[in-house]
């Protein structure tokens, strides 16, 4: 409090633009000159330098900032009141350096053509330069300023001209001072440079002063600086010599109207600089301030505040005043000065004065203080103080005491909190920060960081840093961190000149990457520091709380909020009781044990020491303060009434606005967000010094003699009315310094806003903001408060001046706290509502939370107001709309848990909300801006009917937002309520509701229904499904229930009795069959076999096989268009079901083993429905009765579909062979099949085939194609008839089945696997002679069980002949195979005689010999039976020769003989058929030799 080193403090810094964000455009500046400074002795390009220019009205602010380290760079950018803030900059890069100057007007040539600016600015070598700027700086995709926009001309020309020492313009003249004294005027823009006018010289020869080049004159002192001011209409040039000349020259006579020497008779020096102020009407003053600099050892400098009197006549005349006032700046150059008609402005890297010109005070007035950026951002760091973070840490562990792992992270928390705090955080100095730690980032990367990334990057680094858990370790890394972060901060934010407007006498700083304005303070900080308001208050009130303050440190009042924000467990009045504790015991013994450990026991030791003396002298200074309060004030109740006289400085201001908030939002938004967060701490911080001191005055009573009553007024009514003010305070700081939250992706109200549609540019803008650190809630705020305002006041369309920005402060907070009316209760009743919809409809449900549930915890603690009726009224409205917002943040990402916990917080409030009474009155009574939030009911609903209501429309909230288990409870809620508020009780509809209670009731239960489904609690949704009584409800239900358990694979409950069908047996078979129609054959699982399973386990075993056998005809319809794998594929899944419909039928009695099916269904090119087909009935789909004849239903017993099983399985191996054939129905099939199914060497099945569809001579006939077929496969030299001009291949049988797995079919197992070599005559032996049956399927044994013996010979005994005959017949020559022989050629035992047996007999064979040519296999053939024969018994001597008298064949034999005879005569083979005729004749003599003999002995044996 007070004044510190002569200087007052009026006000405080608050930032306006962060250069952070600037996106700039960089041009470089083409030049013809070739003339460049090398080395520059200007000193002025030594350090970064800004100013601004002001244009139009509204204006336009132009910064504009030159920069030491690169001297060639010119920066400038717009401020715009009637527009949102520019986020695009302007840098044109120069060819030289350039000095610390530039000038903005505007173009007001005719020539010129909309809103062009034009620049002036010049280089250190002398090059002046006039640019035309374009709007927006919109220079397209170019790098470089057209030169057609450029004006070039270099200013030393002339040899003797003297350097140039400063520089200066007004609009279409650039001016020049130089070291010989003379000011060069040049009118570049106006006149053309080869124009005589265009260069002209200022100097003190009269005569020669306008005429170019003269030299005759005496030389004058090097021009100082130069400063072009207006006064009365009429531009006027004041110039300060460097030997302390001052002149005022007329720049449009070019004439020298003043002169003086200016010196201070005090002291040695010299006048660097000279600035001049607005022209004051009233007085006739100019107010000039001149720097002065004094030759001594330690150079110091003051400011001289002069007044030039001005008079106007015919020529104005002008006087100066004695000094006004002299300011001593110290040691160093200001950076900059200001003056405007009644105030200067001084800025130093230590900060910024203020001195009024004319307030009556001496020459050495007392000057006020602005606060700068660095002491606040230093402060809010814990970098003000050595102790101020040490403080933070023992009063964490006195906070913590019981839970003292908490600490650590709530140190971090702390510092985190106030790292991003908006002002504080800086992009570019944290990475600078993070940078100097080794951790580097890419633009991309650093700018995708949200707050909650930057966090997560800020303590991986502490943690990393501290080694340990330890709270000392982690807070003296934190300590490092801040301290590199706020010097950093310093070094990349340093102040380069002041920003002043002089029409509204706004203040600001233009720093290196920000810009900022100034404020003035609020009526608490003037009582703190010391103002003419705090002779108000008792001055040993304020002492006492300066003092429990300081106890306290600088880290109770963030313990204190960081302790509301992030533990609820901790209620405010147990820290404030811990706080106490402090205040009156110090910290204690367990405190301190952990701290040895935590910083050494001498450290502790020291610190204790310390703590423990600091805490004897509070004490003695309370107690003694606290006593001459009292008898100042003569009693304690008056000491009370000073208290709460404090208080009311207090309480947030109640401003009926009247103002024009658009112009706030755009050029001072972020101004007032600023201001309003430092007032708001500085209230916060003032309310706990109260409380404390109120409850410490309490603890100590009976040492300063307060009565019971005084000790029960602070407590019933002085700390209830801090609690709200700090409550109050705790929200404004609370939005002015929480960054927002970025909204979710699956946020509906996001969506919607990034289509922009709306036609507010600036709502855009700001809505692209959400979630940057630098954006907290309180701009969205402001974007409501500019929507809500109409009014306009031109003095807002400025920039604000510090009492017109702290002013703008007031009335946010006031619209914050009490409305735009500033009518009715606080925040905690009525406006808290407006609050949170402002911040809910712009997806800050972490906020809307957070300030709801502030509320409702504030209004349930409170118990005397008032307006606690209020409360009442508008306590629905807000547990409403904290219910929504706990729904709407189940969609920002949270894990299950949290989610959960959200959900059933959700839950609670909203049936909370629906039990308050007045409720529905309420809710009814939200604003239309509300938006889906508001609720329209029927006029004056009962309680039951105001319930059924509101749970429907919650139920459809949690729909909204797929929470089903939520919206199921509200839907059962909504049931219970329909008896009573449609009292339904004996009746069934009600009027006026338009919609019957079943109705009600049914779609209640079929969102329970949904809800349940949704979920997959599948009984509960059938359940929901049978308590319909709506039974058209029931039906949809009933269908969608198929639907979706179909879709989750979940249908086979519906066929294993786990649910009670009871009733709804045929609507769920109905339902499957209208599913299985117009589903997709490959849907899984298939609907047919669901149909299947369905009636199998209802026993229907009829109904089974038709619905099995109707997904084969399916499938048969499926295969036709299929290629050849997915063919295959489908053709053996028909197979299985029609086995399975054969199986089926076998369970039913003979008598009733068919099935009906409809003709339509059986149809080839049947045409079936998509999946997402709609539902037709059968009266739209059928054509009227009398249209079409009726059609009877197909009827097939099992041997029906036993052939189509067969013919189907003669398809499927036809396929697997590549080979294309379709059946077309259960007929006979053709002949072609059986050669088709030959040529791809499926034999078994052709003769299964056969056997099934062919009997008598037709077998016969099928069986010897077959057989010829196989027998002239064997002859390489030939090939079957129906196989010729076709390349056939066999392929194996091994296929993959439906179910993915390698399977062997047995179907052509002679072909594949049965017989090693599967050669062509394994194959004919096999099927030919084996007496054996293959493996088949179980169906071919049936089919085969009448075959006993040989294989097919039985059903066609000429068989092997006609093999043999074949082979011959192909090829006489061909060596008949062994089996074949030995088949013909019988056994040889003693039953078998001769040449006798079947038609496949050894006589046969020889004829067949003897037919095709071959003599020597015949008579081999009859020598080896002759020879058998001849060895019989003699006791079978009968039978021999009985069978050689039946059997023995004589004919062939004659032939050939003859045959031998011919081939003799013909003299073909002369020699062999000789040969072969004398063994013919040789077997025949010992033939009939044989015979004679056997006869002999036959009569002598009967004799």
């Amino acid at each position: 409090m007070g004044t510190n080193s002569g200087c007052r403090m009026a006000g405080m810094e608050v930032p306006l633009l962060s250069i952070d964000t600037v996106e700039w455009r960089q041009l470089s500046v083409p030049s013809s000159s070739s003339i460049y400074a090398e080395n520059t002795p200007n000193d002025c390009v030594t350090k970064d330098f800004a100013s601004c220019c002001a244009i139009g009205n509204p204006p336009s602010y132009f910064v504009w900032k030159t920069s030491a380290s690169q001297t060639n760079s010119l920066e400038i950018l717009e401020l715009c009141s009637h527009k949102e803030i520019s986020g695009t900059g302007l840098r044109l890069i120069f060819p030289d350096a350039l000095f610390p100057f530039a000038f903005i007007f505007k173009d007001e040539s005719k020539i010129a053509s909309g809103n062009h600016l034009m620049l002036y600015t010049l280089t250190i070598s002398g090059i002046a330069y006039l640019i035309r700027l374009r709007n927006n700086f919109d220079y397209g995709t170019s790098s470089l300023v057209p030169t057609d926009e450029i004006l070039e001309y270099n200013t030393q020309v002339q040899p003797h001209y003297g350097s140039i020492t400063t520089v200066s313009a007004t609009a279409g003249c650039l001016l020049i001072g130089r070291s010989d004294g003379s000011i060069g005027c040049f009118q570049i823009g106006i006149l053309d440079p080869n124009h005589p006018g265009f260069v002209s010289d200022l100097r003190d020869d009269l005569g020669f002063s306008r005429l170019w080049g003269m030299l005759s004159r005496s030389p004058a002192a090097a021009v100082q600086d130069l400063v072009i001011s207006e006064v009365q209409q009429r531009k006027l040039l004041f110039v300060l010599h460097s030997d302390g000349s001052f002149r005022v020259w007329d720049l449009l006579s070019h004439s020298k109207i003043f002169s003086h020497s200016m010196t201070d008779p005090t002291s040695t020096g010299a006048f660097l600089r000279l600035w001049v102020g607005e022209v004051n009407g009233d007085t006739g003053t100019i107010p000039l301030a001149m720097l002065h600099k004094q030759n001594s050892e330690v150079s110091t400098e003051a400011v001289f505040l002069y007044g030039l009197h001005y008079n106007v006549g015919d020529r104005i005349l002008l006087s100066l005043e004695p000094p006004l006032k002299k300011i001593y700046l110290g040691e160093g150059a200001p950076i900059d000065v200001k003056i405007t008609s009644n105030e200067v402005w001084i800025l130093k890297e230590e900060g910024l004065i203020m001195q009024e010109l004319f307030d009556g005070n001496t020459t050495e007035g007392l000057a006020n203080y602005y606060t700068l950026q660095e002491t606040l951002i230093a402060d809010l760091l814990f970098q003000s103080s050595e102790h101020s973070s040490d403080d933070l840490l023992w009063l964490a562990y006195s906070v913590f005491s019981a839970t003292k792992e908490e600490v650590a992270p709530f140190v971090s928390s702390v510092f985190l909190r106030a790292l991003l705090t908006p002002g504080v955080h800086c992009n570019a100095v944290l990475r600078q920060t993070l940078g100097d730690y080794n951790k580097h980032f890419t633009d991309s990367e650093f700018s995708s960081f949200t707050v909650d990334g930057l966090k997560s990057e800020i303590l991986l680094l502490i943690e990393h840093q501290g080694g340990s858990d330890s709270p000392a370790s982690i807070l003296q890394c934190w300590k490092e961190f801040c301290s590199r972060y706020v010097n950093n901060w310093c070094r990349y934010n340093a102040a380069c000149g002041l920003l002043v407007d002089p029409l509204t006498s706004a203040v600001g700083l233009v720093r290196n990457n920000t810009i900022s304005l100034c404020r003035g303070l609020e009526d608490v900080e003037r009582i703190i520091y010391g103002d003419e308001l705090a002779r108000e208050i008792p001055l040993e009130l304020l002492q006492c709380l300066q003092r429990l303050s300081q106890q306290l440190g600088k880290a109770s009042s963030a313990i204190f909020y960081e302790t509301l924000l992030t533990t609820p467990h901790i209620s405010s009045e147990e820290i404030v009781s811990r706080f106490l504790k402090v205040l009156e015991t110090g910290y204690s013994s367990s405190t301190a044990a952990t701290l040895i450990s935590e910083l050494g026991v001498d450290t502790a030791w020291k610190k204790g020491l310390l703590n423990h003396k600091n805490l004897r002298i509070f004490s003695t200074n309370m107690f003694l303060s606290l006593k001459a309060l009292c008898h100042k004030a003569n009693s304690w109740g008056k000491v009370l009434d000073e208290v709460q006289g404090y208080l009311k400085f207090l309480v947030p201001h109640n401003v009926a606005l009247n103002l024009d908030a658009e112009a706030i939002f755009h050029i001072n938004g972020s101004s007032v967000v600023q201001s309003t967060s430092q007032v708001a701490k500085v209230m916060l911080e003032s309310a706990l010094d109260v409380l404390m001191l109120l409850n410490y005055m309490c603890s100590i009573s009976g040492q300063i003699n307060m009565s019971p009553c005084d000790i029960s007024r602070v407590k019933l009514e002085l700390i209830p009315m801090i609690q709200e003010i700090f409550t109050e305070w705790h929200i404004i700081y609370f939005i002015g310094t929480t960054p927002s939250e970025s909204p979710a992706i699956e946020d509906f109200s996001y969506r919607l806003s990034s289509l922009q549609i709306d036609s507010n540019p600036d709502k855009r803008l700001w809505n692209g903001r959400l979630g940057k650190t630098d954006f907290s809630l309180a701009y969205i705020l402001l974007l409501s408060m500019q929507s809500s305002s109409g009014e306009e006041n031109f003095s807002f369309v400025r920039l604000s001046n510090p009492r017109s920005l702290i002013k703008l402060s007031r009335e946010f907070i006031s619209w914050i706290i009490w409305g735009r009316n500033g009518e009715g209760p606080s925040v905690f009743f009525s406006n808290s509502i407006d609050l949170a919809l402002v911040l809910f409809r712009h997806g800050q449900y972490n906020a809307t939370e957070y300030l709801l549930t502030l509320v409702d915890a504030y209004s349930r603690k409170e118990k005397m107001y008032e307006s606690r009726q209020s409360v009442d009224d508008k306590f629905p409205i807000l547990i409403h709309l904290l219910g929504c917002c706990y729904v709407a943040q189940t969609q920002h990402g949270l894990h299950r848990t949290a989610k959960e916990s959200k959900v059933v917080e959700a839950l609670r409030c909203f049936f909370r909300a629906a039990s308050i009474e007045g409720s529905s009155q309420a809710l009814q009574s939200l604003s239309h801006e509300a938006g889906w939030l508001r609720m329209e009911f029927s006029s004056s609903p009962s309680t039951a009917a105001w319930k059924l209501q509101y749970y429907q429309w919650v139920m459809q909230l949690f729909e909204q937002y797929n929470l089903s288990e939520a919206a199921c409870q509200f839907a059962l809620a909504a049931l219970e309520q329909v008896d009573e508020a449609l009292n339904t009780i004996g009746s069934s509809s009600i009027e006026g509701h338009g919609e019957s209670v079943t109705a009600v009731r049914g779609r209640l239960w079929a969102n329970v229904f949904k809800f349940t489904l949704d979920l997959n609690n599948y009984h509960d949704a059938y359940c929901a499904i049978i308590s319909n009584p709506d039974e058209e409800s029931k039906t949809i239900c009933l269908r969608r229930f198929i639907i979706v358990l179909f879709e989750r694979g979940a249908v086979k409950m519906l066929c294993n009795g786990q649910l009670p069908l009871i009733g709804l047996v045929e609507k769920v078979e109905q339902e499957l069959v209208w599913k299985a129609e117009r589903s997709d054959i490959s849907t899984k699982p298939n609907p047919f076999k669901l149909l299947y399973a369905f009636e199998m386990h209802r026993h229907n075993w009829r109904k089974a096989a038709t619905y099995i056998y109707l997904y084969s005809l399916r499938l048969r319809s499926e295969a036709v268009n299929k290629d050849h794998q997915s063919r295959s594929l489908t053709l053996q899944e028909r197979l299985n079901g029609l086995s399975i419909a054969i199986n089926a039928l076998q369970l039913v009695h003979p008598s009733y083993a068919w099935i009906e099916v409809p003709v339509d269904e059986t149809s080839f090119d049947k045409e079936h429905y998509s999946n997402k087909r709609a539902r037709i009935t059968k009266q739209e789909q059928s054509p009227p009765d009398d249209a079409l004849p009726p059609k009877l239903p197909l009827y097939l017993d099992a041997e029906k579909l036993e052939k189509e099983f067969i013919l189907t399985s003669a398809e499927y191996l036809l396929s697997l062979a590549n080979t294309k054939w379709s059946f077309t129905g259960i007929e006979k099939p053709s002949s072609d099949l059986i050669d088709l199914l030959v040529e791809t060497n499926s034999y078994e099945m052709a003769f299964t085939v056969i056997l099934k569809f062919w009997k008598g001579s037709g077998l016969k006939r099928e069986l010897e194609r077959v057989f010829i077929a196989m027998a002239l496969k064997c002859c390489p030299s030939r090939l079957a008839p129906s196989l010729q001009g076709k390349d056939r291949k066999t392929h194996g049988l091994l296929l993959t089945s439906s179910q993915d797995e390698f399977i062997h079919d047995s179907l052509d197992a002679a072909a594949t696997l049965q017989h090693a070599g599967s050669g062509h005559w394994e194959t004919l032996e096999h099927y030919l002679l084996l007496r054996r049956l293959s493996s088949v399927f179980w169906v071919y044994r049936i089919l085969l069980m009448s075959c006993k013996g040989d294989k097919y010979k039985s059903f066609h005994p000429k068989l092997p002949l006609i093999v043999a005959g074949t082979l011959l017949s192909a090829d006489s020559q061909i060596e008949l195979p062994l089996w074949l022989v030995q088949h013909f050629k019988g056994d040889r035992n003693e039953n078998s005689f001769g040449m006798s047996g079947s038609e496949s007999n050894p006589a046969s064979l020889f004829r067949l010999y003897v037919d095709y040519g071959r003599y020597t296999d015949a008579i081999n053939l009859l020598i080896e039976h002759m020879g058998s024969l001849a060895s019989v018994r003699p006791a079978d001597v009968i039978r021999r020769k009985r069978s050689f008298a039946v059997w023995f064949p004589y004919t062939s034999i004659e032939r050939l003989w003859y045959q031998l005879d011919e081939s003799i005569k013909l003299g073909h083979r002369v020699d062999q058929s000789e040969k072969l005729k004398k063994l013919l004749h040789g077997v025949l003599s010992n033939h009939l030799n044989l015979m004679k003999v056997d006869s002999d002995d036959v009569q002598s044996s009967a004799s």
